[in-house]
């Protein structure tokens, strides 16, 4: 009676193991997919697995995105504007990453504004966020930035994470100081 009593016992613990190891998988499987229903979440904090092609953990920000072309006019500029190297320091910090396509389509009045020294220190520090990007500051609708003002976040009807006008591209660029999120437009302050 005991052997049968403890066979029993065996194959109640193995389907459960079983049951343990299914649900594992499923998790495994559906963290990746639950991303996509959260895509905000997935842009300000993304997993290694997102970025892979991507990844720089051993480059800061500022090395990262001088290794980019895309990000030449940037880099330019934050250059001009002596910002690249505080982008090198510990941070954490996440920039909104204006591509070179969208530094051109600034309209020329816009530019000309824009290129005094005062206003285009002041445009960076709009793109640069201090410390990492938690879903509750997600949540909150907007995130301060460095210059002080708000950039505001909203989810687009085809689930592209909005950063006031400009589309927020996925997936983001991690660092080992930080985060890059490439963005189609540049963005300028509210009282720019």
């Amino acid at each position: 009676m005991n052997i049968q009593k403890s066979n029993f016992s065996m194959r109640i613990w193995w389907k459960l193991a079983g049951l343990a190891g299914v649900a594992g998988v499923f998790a495994l499987v559906a963290a990746p997919v639950a991303a996509r229903f959260y895509p905000r979440y997935a842009l300000f904090q993304p997993s290694a697995y997102s970025s892979y092609p991507y990844r720089s953990f051993k480059s800061s920000i500022a090395d990262t995105l001088s290794k980019e072309a895309k990000f030449a006019n940037l880099v330019d500029e934050l250059k001009e504007a002596g910002l690249l190297d505080t982008l090198k320091q510990s941070g954490p910090f996440t920039i909104f990453a204006p591509t070179d396509d969208a530094f051109n389509a600034l309209p020329k009045d816009i530019f000309r504004r824009y290129s005094q020294p005062e206003n285009r220190k002041k445009v960076l520090q709009y793109h640069v966020v201090s410390g990492h990007v938690t879903p509750d500051r997600v949540d909150s609708g907007a995130i301060a930035t460095v210059e002080g003002n708000a950039v505001k976040i909203a989810i687009a009807s085809d689930g592209t994470v909005k950063l006031n006008d400009a589309n927020g591209k996925h997936p983001s660029i991690v660092t080992q100081n930080g985060v890059i999120i490439e963005v189609d437009r540049v963005l300028l302050p509210p009282d720019f």
